[in-house]
């Protein structure tokens, strides 16, 4: 799984117009399909399809299919997202990534309203204004790394999109990332251990602050949420040790570490041994 914007900042091919922490604007040119295509957005996204198409599935199994010159609103979350490349062709999109203090200082100019319970993602019109928008901060920003920029331009993005004709459903949808619904922590969390989230990112998926997140899970499993963490990740390390024949560093990423060294170190001291010699014994073990 890929968490972003964060990959993308490593990306050489994608190019990094404006960048301020999570909040960003960014070019996306790909050639070839990706087939790790399993994303977490650390941040709400705007992604803006300017050639080829995109499919986004979410979590509930709902898919939407983004076509050339349309937005979709992506808020921060789990989805599964393939770029659809024309042959011969590139996939081309300008993506806009920006956080919650963005997001609530957008929202000061509006009084909250009653949401529609709307299901689905939002696709938004590429209209002129938000053409001439694009256009205009590409030509100006491109190569100068004036990030200083960055929020005031995402703000000016959200302002121009609340004029649209998705203007009060945008607005609704923002509105309602400040009040999400709470997710089953105890079915959440075993079904999701092994991802390379933090803490942090657990308790929004779920739908809580972090304080209330950590006294509803230390209620629900008897342990700290790290600690669980590290053990249900090592348990199934261990298991997958054991069944395959893959790198350490395969197993690593499976599990949710990114840093292999961090993971070896953690099953030494779980285990007694390293990684890659618990996967030889338990392999003589099946040969013998």
């Amino acid at each position: 799984m890929k968490v972003v914007p964060q990959v993308f900042y490593k990306h050489p091919n994608i190019e990094k117009v404006l960048v301020d922490g999570l909040s960003c604007v960014i070019l996306k040119r790909v050639q070839q399909t990706d087939l790790q295509n399993e994303r977490y957005l650390a941040a709400h996204a705007l992604t803006l399809v300017l050639n080829g198409a995109l499919q986004v599935e979410n979590p509930e199994g709902d898919i939407t299919f983004v076509n050339k010159n349309q937005m979709i609103l992506l808020p921060k979350g789990l989805y599964m997202i393939s770029d659809i490349i024309p042959k011969n062709e590139f996939f081309d999109a300008v993506v806009f990534f920006f956080d919650d203090e963005i997001t609530d200082e957008f929202l000061t100019n509006f009084e909250r309203t009653q949401s529609q319970n709307s299901k689905g993602a939002l696709c938004i019109e590429y209209n002129q204004n938000l053409r001439l928008f694009v256009d205009g901060l590409l030509t100006l920003y491109r190569g100068k790394h004036q990030n200083q920029f960055t929020k005031p331009k995402l703000l000016e993005l959200l302002h121009l999109i609340s004029f649209s004709d998705s203007g009060q459903e945008f607005v609704q949808r923002l509105q309602a990332l400040k009040y999400r619904a709470r997710r089953n922590i105890k079915t959440f969390m075993s079904q999701n251990f092994a991802k390379p989230l933090d803490i942090e990112d657990y308790a929004y998926l779920t739908g809580r602050s972090i304080s209330t997140f950590r006294r509803d899970f230390t209620s629900k499993f008897g342990i700290s949420p790290k600690k669980w963490l590290i053990e249900k990740r090592l348990e199934k390390a261990a298991t997958l040790l054991k069944e395959k024949s893959d790198s350490v560093t395969s197993i690593a990423l499976q599990v949710g570490y990114e840093n292999t060294s961090h993971f070896i170190k953690a099953f030494q001291k779980r285990f007694n041994t390293s990684p890659k010699q618990f996967q030889i014994k338990f392999r003589k073990q099946i040969t013998l």
